[in-house]
């Protein structure tokens, strides 16, 4: 028992080819978008960084 959470994607999981290109060009259009305040940035990145188990 590592005493650490679950992790939510088994390991050895792999995105689709077609799903990670369509996924890495939207990512790409977003970051692109000059119009999204400072706060509503912030609020997206710590949810992105809370559903992708990140901890910083």
């Amino acid at each position: 028992m590592s005493g650490g959470p679950e992790p939510r994607i088994p390991a050895g999981a792999r995105m689709h080819d077609d799903l990670r290109r369509s996924v890495n060009r939207w990512q790409s259009l977003v970051i692109a978008l000059g119009a999204v305040d400072e706060f509503t940035t912030e609020v997206v990145r710590l949810r992105a960084a809370q559903h992708h188990d990140c901890h910083t």
